[in-house]
């Protein structure tokens, strides 16, 4: 097989100067960088279709945002939940920016909670609710809590039946750390997937 090809060399290339082979394979090669371009263009466009429309019909997993002494910059997810008591006891509000159900923690580490007599979460639009929060920036880091007999306020905004989300803005207050330094807690916002 080898020998035909070294064989017909010369009959294919016979004619051909070396200008001409020079030119013939810059066009080839200008024809497949083309191609190339060309096909990655279309392969890039594809993949940023297929990425927004991803986006776009995957549901909100919230975050929440904290500023002071231990800022927060948007953690990967919140959720919202109003669980009753019963028994006449006040339901409680409780946002947690992990998930409960999993073993290990996520960090940073956020939890505000507090009693109200809403019994859902829809209902929370316009209201403002006293909380205590806890914080906690990494596993072996300390907490930041709520100052014993004190509050912070979250007022909750609008509900998204839509995206079944409820966003809040949190008043500062003050807060006491578990390492004895001295901690503040400047307030923050949150935007909390609801649980049923």
């Amino acid at each position: 097989m080898i020998v035909l090809t070294i064989l017909m060399m010369p009959v294919i290339c016979g004619g051909c100067s070396k200008d001409e082979l020079k030119k013939a394979y810059d066009d080839a090669k200008s024809k497949t960088e083309d191609l190339a371009a060309s096909t990655k263009q279309s392969v890039d466009s594809a993949v940023s279709s297929t990425v927004t429309a991803i986006e776009e019909t995957l549901p909100e997993t919230g975050n929440i945002t904290v500023r002071g002494s231990m800022p927060i910059e948007k953690t990967g997810q919140a959720s919202l939940e109003v669980i009753s008591i019963g028994d006449g006891r006040p339901n409680v509000v409780q946002i947690l920016s992990y998930d409960p159900d999993q073993q290990s923690m996520s960090y940073p580490a956020i939890l505000i909670q507090g009693k109200t007599d809403q019994e859902s979460a829809q209902s929370l639009s316009g209201k403002s609710i006293e909380c205590d929060v806890y914080l906690q920036s990494t596993a072996n880091g300390p907490i930041v809590m709520s100052k014993p007999g004190t509050h912070v306020a979250v007022t909750f905004d609008q509900f998204s039946s839509e995206e079944g989300t409820i966003s809040a803005s949190i008043a500062g207050g003050e807060v006491v750390s578990s390492d004895m330094q001295t901690a503040t807690f400047l307030g923050g916002e949150m935007i909390a997937l609801v649980r049923p």
